[in-house]
């Protein structure tokens, strides 16, 4: 019994749900002990937050704290009225005064050049509603992508009436250097209001064929090298690694019993463009499969999986991932069922990065 529990717990940690019968509520004091050894349980944030698109135009996605900006001066086509003419002017000013705080960081100052009840919708379609949202987003954005860096062209200015213009174009993100660009199509709807044009709203566009693997998956590069928990039962390894050009995350685990290897296998996460999401595939070594979608919520990223026990039953699974720092994760199962039948939620576990092997210095034969 404490064999399959251990197997169960483990298994779960990697989407992996579907392995005998969950035992947990049978021995609660290996439960109790793996809990006192964890963290205390994230709170719960609803699970709601969207994945964040990595581009955009007036964006709120795309950071850049250094690096050179570009925007098309070409005039726009067909000619237009001296009163059209400055108002374009004023907000190609209004682009260039924008671009310039974004490379400066500047969070406040660049969701002021949005209207306070402004609408951003990325190329995901996750919508940001209202300056303040605009300004904490971009607060976060800088703060993880510090160099980022953006080209942006004007492809059009058209005024639909004396206060509204609607401006199409193209972004071009580079996040790290040496790493593929992102490019996205943008449209957005300035107002004059007060004698000042304002982005009253900005959507993106990804455009066609454009492939989203390798900017997406970097989301959970966290996830990369080797990882280890150890209980008084068990040990259960892992290690994680970029493959097939940077498109998929793979990540190998092993569990021991005693001493002896009990169960291994693999998960593949990767880049889902009909779903716009990442997606994991699990096998263990028992026979067992499932798959399932990931998204961020808050703190933590959620990995929702159904699957297949080795001899045939039904099985989903919600595992809660959160990144504590660059050595340190959580983890914790809920809402488990296997062939409809609701099994307790496992205790939160620590686990924590593995200290290389040293190795060993041979010293030089003395002459």
């Amino acid at each position: 019994m404490r064999t399959t529990l251990i197997l169960s717990g483990a298994a779960l940690f990697f989407g992996v749900i579907g392995f005998g019968v969950y035992e947990a509520a049978c021995d609660e004091k290996v439960v109790q002990k793996r809990a006192e050894k964890g963290s205390p349980q994230p709170a719960d944030k609803g699970l709601t937050t969207a994945t964040e698109s990595p581009s955009a135009l007036l964006t709120v996605k795309a950071g850049m704290k250094t690096g050179t900006i570009t925007i098309d001066k070409s005039p726009a086509s067909p000619p237009i009225t001296a009163q059209q003419s400055a108002d374009e002017q004023a907000i190609r000013q209004m682009d260039d005064a924008f671009l310039k705080a974004y490379g400066q960081g500047d969070a406040k100052a660049v969701a002021a050049y949005f209207t306070a009840d402004a609408e951003y919708v990325d190329e995901l379609g996750n919508v940001f509603q209202g300056r303040a949202a605009i300004e904490e987003s971009m607060l976060e954005f800088f703060a993880e992508n510090p160099g980022c860096k953006l080209a942006m062209n004007v492809d059009s200015i058209r005024f639909i009436s004396p206060g509204i213009a609607i401006e199409d174009g193209t972004t071009t993100i580079t996040r790290t250097e040496g790493e593929p660009t992102v490019e996205s199509l943008y449209t957005a709807v300035h107002v004059k209001t007060d004698g000042k044009w304002l982005a009253a709203s900005v959507r993106d566009h990804a455009p066609k064929n454009r492939r989203l693997h390798r900017s997406q998956l970097q989301q959970l590069e966290w996830l990369v090298g080797d990882w280890v928990d150890e209980g008084d039962d068990s040990i259960v390894r892992f290690s994680c690694q970029l493959v097939d050009n940077g498109n998929f995350l793979l990540r190998k685990f092993t569990i021991q019993v005693a001493g002896q290897e009990a169960m291994s296998g693999t998960q593949r996460i990767g880049w889902d463009p009909l779903t716009g999401k990442l997606r994991a595939w699990i096998f263990d070594s028992e026979g067992a499969s499932s798959d399932g979608l990931w998204h961020q919520a808050g703190d933590n990223w959620v990995l929702k999986s159904t699957g297949v026990t080795a001899d045939g039953q039904t099985t989903s699974s919600t595992s809660i991932y959160t990144f504590v720092n660059d050595h340190t994760m959580t983890w914790q199962s809920v809402h488990h069922e296997i062939a409809g039948v609701q099994q307790p939620d496992s205790a939160v576990i620590t686990i924590v990065r593995q200290a290389p092997v040293p190795v060993p210095v041979i010293a030089a034969d003395s002459k």
